[in-house]
């Protein structure tokens, strides 16, 4: 199962350009380990930074 932690694995291991998208994702990511949002939020901001970064297809 993939979760938030993986995610922010993921951002960190595999998304080496610093963009507004990674960032987004990163800080959200670590909004939902704080307890301050929910994981979909996550989950959406990690799906537009890895198309963008072209390390997830869109079906």
């Amino acid at each position: 199962m993939f979760d938030v932690n993986d995610a922010a694995a993921i951002l960190l291991r595999d998304l080496h350009h610093e963009t507004d998208k990674r960032r987004i994702a990163m800080d959200t990511c670590l909004q939902v380990l704080r307890g301050k949002t929910h994981p979909p939020a996550a989950r959406r901001a990690f799906v537009a930074a890895a198309l963008e970064a072209r390390i997830l297809r869109s079906d």
